[in-house]
């Protein structure tokens, strides 16, 4: 019986608009996630992206906004920090704030990728040119996911405002609606 639902969620998964469904695996990947895997991943993250990037000038940074992570409800108002430094001196070139389902989602796609170029570099007679070839620029082109993730949202009321809160059941408002 077990096997039929979850056949049958995989089903109704397949016919809900691209964005629905999207927001439903999220959701259900976010429910089971404690607060400390949850820090976990931020650290695992900060690694992954400082091996990655070991050769180039910049790197990503990802931190938890302070004080957004201290109520019982932490899942809805956590955000994390994602920054980018130039190495060589010390400036911040960019940054985004991630909401949960944000920051799983590029943890997911930075893990994946790094998964895939160390694969990569391990079976290649000479991982280090191997590596830096592959992840030149790495750093910025991570960013630019952070980018595409942190700009894709909109609000749900007016359809006009980039989207600051979404809520677990996938909606999402501007600071302007809300404050309304």
């Amino acid at each position: 019986m077990g096997q039929q639902i979850s056949d049958q969620t995989q089903l109704v998964l397949s016919k809900l608009p691209e964005k629905v469904a999207k927001h439903v695996i999220l959701v259900r990947e976010s429910g089971s996630l404690t607060y400390e895997e949850f820090l976990g991943r931020v650290a695992e993250l900060n690694d992954i992206t400082a091996k990655m990037v070991s050769g180039q000038g910049k790197h990503l940074v990802f931190e938890v906004l302070p004080r957004s992570d201290s109520s019982a409800l932490w899942k809805m108002v956590v955000r994390v920090i994602c920054t980018k430094i130039n190495k060589s001196t010390g400036i911040v070139e960019a940054s985004r704030i991630m909401n949960l389902y944000q920051f799983i989602q590029l943890y997911k796609d930075i893990t994946s990728q790094a998964s895939g170029v160390l694969a990569m570099s391990s079976t290649s007679e000479d991982p280090d040119e191997n590596s830096s070839s592959v992840t030149s620029c790495q750093a910025s082109l991570w960013m630019g996911r952070v980018k595409q993730l942190t700009d894709e949202e909109e609000c749900c009321i007016c359809m006009d405002g980039r989207a600051d809160l979404i809520l677990p059941c996938a909606h999402s408002f501007c600071q302007k609606c809300i404050d309304k």
